[in-house]
């Protein structure tokens, strides 16, 4: 039976709580080790409920500011939680909601909201919930990581100094720093579900082919926390094992968007990953991938078997291409030998990204099927890799007692590539349809790094699977008002360059609120009508434009 453990309560002269904290205790029954019978009953903390914000007479009820789900209430009785309203009575004057503050930052909040608006992407995130709270506290943090721009501070500091936190109203600013509560709304299968149906409709009405192709790569999330669920036993090589989950992105090739996502234990891929994969994407989202451009580690005898060439000449077939690994049962070095004797032919020479490339397309049979192989030599880097690599004492030894033909495979070695395909095309052309995938690691070092996924300090799977969504979630919001094929959708002027507007509050011949708060040469500024922004469907009538100067910069 659980109860309300009260601690260091601290009364004022009216009766009112000044200070103390709580958590939900329950008692289990022990039996006893030495077999008998009788047992015993030990009380066992469940969760702590962190500070007293209000305390019912017998204890039974109450309302706290929770370290991990903010400000809540809970009952003993039904043993549940419940969101507490801003105008409940029984949190007034306790300043859980604070006015907010007169100087804040105004344009990073205020591009980010409108752009999402603009091109629909409000909209679906408005979709996810019934409770306007869980709303805007994905608002906080969508609008707390674009905005962050390197910032150390919590995210509740940078709401609280931005004009978000003018909108946000129904978020207790206190309970973003640690939102356990939040995570645990977003890692559910539903609120996943919901998003990627949404978006995947709202792109589909500009694209009809959106989702068609698609770039699958994963990337490690290597996590020292104990009792991960999603943390499985790898191997490293052949001399070290670790734990260790991947995160798996399927990306859209034509618009760079993700439309789907998924958590792989350990790190071994395969065939059947990528089977798994195509098939949630069609059960969840009714979207039939057809083509897929792959890493190294799907590749194996059940792909090839797959995606051979007869199967891309079929009628509705599905096309295919990735790199060839360097391991038993695949031509890698037989293609290296028969194409070695070219690497200097011009007819075979074509550049790319600054790069001067060796390419040719050859029809090769791996387990028992006809594949075409394109064989690369990028000779920048052979030529880069090989002199850095050379200049190393211990490699010159190593390389002095080399044969004259491991001596030219060393040379070639850091820029010979294989590709392998089920389609007919021109090496350069397969070259630009693989380095697409470029897209899908852009996206994974803006979640890792700028966004901040690592490390997932979390320890159930809920929690695991809520932060990457809300980590990942951004990363929409971030190319829908640049990328061109949004662009029609999403007319954000691009003449504006919002560096920083500022809501300034005080007299205007105070030297200190008239002076720009940017410290280097303004653009020219034109005179903007800042009043109609006011009409925009995510700022509340109800906000009083009381402060005194706002400063717009504008680039012609």
């Amino acid at each position: 039976m659980a109860y309300i453990h009260v601690q260091k309560l601290v009364l004022d002269e009216d009766g009112r709580i000044k200070s103390g904290s709580a958590s939900v205790m329950e008692s289990v029954y022990e039996p006893n080790k030495d077999g008998s019978k009788k047992g015993h009953s030990k009380h066992v903390q469940r969760e702590k409920l962190g500070k007293i914000v209000w305390l019912s007479e017998d204890r039974r009820k109450g309302v706290f500011l929770s370290p991990t789900r903010g400000l809540v209430e809970y009952c003993a009785d039904c043993d549940g939680f419940e969101e507490v309203q801003p105008e409940d009575e029984r949190i007034q004057d306790l300043g859980l909601f604070p006015e907010p503050e007169r100087h804040v930052c105004f344009g990073d909040a205020y591009l980010v909201l409108g752009a999402i608006h603009r091109c629909g992407y409000l909209r679906i995130l408005r979709g996810l919930f019934s409770s306007e709270e869980e709303f805007q506290r994905l608002l906080a943090h969508i609008v707390g990581k674009l905005t962050k721009n390197g910032s150390k501070a919590p995210l509740d500091v940078r709401i609280t100094n931005s004009f978000a936190s003018y909108l946000l109203t129904s978020v207790p600013v206190q309970s973003l720093r640690t939102d356990t509560r939040f995570f645990e709304i977003m890692g559910t299968d539903s609120v996943k579900v919901r998003f990627f149906k949404s978006f995947v409709d709202m792109m589909k009405r500009v694209h009809p082919g959106f989702g068609k192709a698609c770039y699958v790569d994963t990337t490690p999330l290597p996590n020292s926390i104990e009792n991960n669920p999603f943390n499985a036993l790898s191997s490293h090589g052949v001399d070290s094992v670790g734990v260790m989950s991947r995160l798996a992105f399927i990306i859209d090739s034509a618009t760079g968007l993700p439309i789907w996502f998924e958590i792989i234990p350990g790190n071994r891929l395969d065939f059947t990953t990528l089977r798994k994969e195509m098939e949630d994407v069609e059960e969840t989202l009714g979207i039939v991938l057809e083509s897929f451009v792959l890493d190294a580690g799907y590749v194996c005898r059940e792909m090839v078997e797959v995606f051979d060439v007869e199967e891309a000449v079929r009628k509705g077939g599905r096309t295919m291409v990735a790199r060839m690994p360097a391991k038993r049962g695949y031509p890698f070095k037989e293609l290296y030998e028969g194409s070695k004797n070219l690497f200097g032919n011009g007819k075979y020479a074509f550049a790319r990204e600054g790069h001067h490339y060796f390419g040719i397309r050859r029809e090769v049979t791996v387990f028992d099927k006809r594949i075409y192989a394109y064989v690369y030599l990028d000779k920048n880097n052979a030529a880069y890799r090989f002199g850095k690599w050379l200049t190393s004492s211990e490699n010159r030894e190593e390389f002095e007692t080399l044969t004259d033909k491991e001596k030219t495979w060393r040379s070639y070695k850091d820029g010979f590539f294989v590709l392998l395909s089920n389609i007919e095309e021109d090496p350069d052309d397969m070259l630009d349809r693989y380095f697409g995938r470029m897209t899908i690691e852009v996206s994974f070092k803006t979640i890792k790094e700028y966004l901040e996924l690592l490390p997932l300090c979390k320890w159930s799977d809920v929690t695991v699977k809520g932060k990457i969504s809300a980590t990942s979630l951004p990363t929409y919001a971030i190319p829908s008002s640049g990328r061109a094929p949004l662009r029609r959708t999403c007319p954000f002027p691009r003449c504006w360059a919002w560096d920083r507007v500022w809501l300034v509050s005080g007299r205007t011949t105070d030297s200190s609120s008239s002076t720009n708060p940017t410290a280097r040469p303004r653009p020219r500024m034109r005179p903007v009508d800042w009043r109609s922004h006011r009409t925009s469907p995510w700022i509340p009538t109800r906000l009083s434009w009381s402060c005194d100067v706002v400063i717009l910069l504008h680039v012609s």
